[in-house]
């Protein structure tokens, strides 16, 4: 428990106890009071609120009243500032938080729920997510759902064995339920609560022991399969299909062309505007095919004088094979001391974010195999949401005032990369370094700049 929460505990604590003194004070002094005429009168005066004497005071009442207000009045101000504290950073907002995200489940229909979000879940769901299927979490490892959340997917706390929880999840609307749980006993459970929630559902488990395939199979479950055999992305396979989206494959590096033509993505992820032209000339391209503007309708064969703004995405025709990963062009994501902020675990956390943001860029522009650019990328990706839940929990723990939109901040740029993911081999390697050296600089200088300045000498509490 960290030390603001039991700061808080002790103040409650204080302030029972002086009531009860109080109450009982006033009950023993003033011998015609009632029990609740004492607490009444403890509770007007310690919190001042100007009602007078419920009865007339006897002199060792008064000399009472005198010194419970001086022990009352400032262990009652500083419980009141708790209280404040406590609103406004966000623990009864949570209420709303988790009613936000159940409203937000239960627009889903034919979502797929996925139960257990450790290393084969987490797979299964960047798969999910990169094929626009909708998916639900179901995790009851805090550590776990927060991770899943940070990723921005809808996620349900609980152990997925109760029926409340999956239905909580949406089981009686879900396409789909994989069971990603390492324990073939409660693997066996969840298949036949569910299969009695939904007789349509299709299952998909995961097992560990041959030997209760079939066991599992009668449970309900439509599939079973051996992580160490097929693996998440083969999982993930195996619901695209059951989902229709036939011939679906990760093989997305090798997108068929035309005539020696190839359709490419490119975004403005710099802060200054350029024309379809800049953009064109910038990526070597032959034509623009349509324009995404961030907020509006997308404009087809647009003009070369129109304007691509920050975040705007071109859709664009190029000639020749034109992978994304064989534009490299030397560039590099040096780290220089102007990142430094002075706060030990922001400044390794921040080298490590460059580290693995040149790893990538290497990778690309090397033309290395499509299976180690993907492992890069993921590896980046999950630094990156380990690297702000570290930041969220400090800033929880330490009351920061700018906590709210220092998340807003780290929610907007996680959705933004998980988008990329979706495109990532569509994506020219350029086009990704400028985002990402944008993002690493932007968010260090100005986002974690002010957090840094408020952590600054209170190490000793994140320590």
């Amino acid at each position: 428990m960290d030390n603001i929460r039991k700061l808080q505990i002790q103040t409650l604590a204080l302030v029972f106890a002086i009531l009860a003194m109080g109450t009982l004070g006033y009950y023993f002094i003033e011998t015609e009071w009632s029990f609740l005429d004492s607490l009444f009168m403890t509770a007007i005066t310690i919190t001042t609120v100007g009602f007078g004497e419920i009865h007339p005071l006897s002199s060792a009442g008064r000399v009472f009243t005198i010194f419970l207000i001086f022990f009352g009045l400032g262990s009652v101000a500083i419980f009141a500032t708790h209280l404040a504290q406590f609103i406004i950073q966000g623990e009864l907002s949570g209420i709303y938080g988790r009613k936000k995200m159940q409203k937000r489940i239960d627009a889903l229909t034919g979502h797929y729920i996925v139960c257990g979000y450790g290393k084969i879940g987490s797979t299964i769901c960047l798969k999910l997510y990169a094929m626009d299927l909708p998916l639900v979490v179901v995790e009851s490892v805090p550590e776990n759902l927060e991770a899943a959340r940070g990723r921005g997917y809808p996620a349900v706390p609980g152990n997925p064995t109760e029926d409340a929880i999956l239905i909580s999840a949406g089981i009686k609307r879900a396409q789909g339920l994989i069971l990603c749980i390492p324990d073939d006993s409660t693997n066996i459970f969840i298949s036949l609560a569910a299969r009695e929630l939904n007789s349509g559902i299709h299952i998909i488990a995961r097992g560990s022991d041959p030997a209760v395939e079939s066991r599992m199979i009668r449970a309900g479950a439509d599939t079973v399969v051996y992580p160490l055999t097929l693996g998440g992305e083969q999982i993930a396979h195996l619901i695209a299909c059951q989902a229709g989206i036939s011939g679906h494959t990760d093989e997305s590096d090798q997108q068929p062309g035309v005539m020696g033509y190839y359709l490419r993505v490119f975004r403005n992820f710099g802060d200054q505007v350029m024309t379809v032209g800049q953009a064109l000339e910038k990526c070597g391209a032959e034509s623009a095919v349509a324009l995404k503007p961030d907020h509006g309708e997308p404009v087809g064969n647009p003009a070369l004088d129109q304007n691509v703004s920050k975040s705007d995405t071109l859709l664009i025709l190029i000639r020749g094979h034109g992978r994304p990963g064989t534009q490299g062009s030397g560039f590099t994501f040096e780290w220089s001391d102007k990142f430094t902020l002075g706060v030990a675990f922001m400044d390794e956390e921040h080298k490590k974010l460059f580290e693995f943001a040149q790893d990538f860029h290497d990778a690309q522009s090397a033309d290395s195999n499509r299976e180690a650019v993907i492992k890069l990328f993921d590896r980046l990706l999950d630094y990156t949401t380990r690297h702000f839940r570290n930041e969220e929990e400090i800033m929880h723990r330490l009351g920061y005032a700018g906590l709210e939109s220092h998340v807003n901040e780290h929610r907007r740029l996680t959705h933004e990369v998980m988008e990329l993911y979706k495109n990532k081999m569509s994506i020219f390697s350029e086009n990704m370094d400028e985002f990402l050296l944008s993002w690493l600089t932007n968010h260090i200088l100005n986002v974690d700049r002010d957090l840094a300045d408020f952590l600054k000498g209170q190490e000793q509490n994140f320590r």
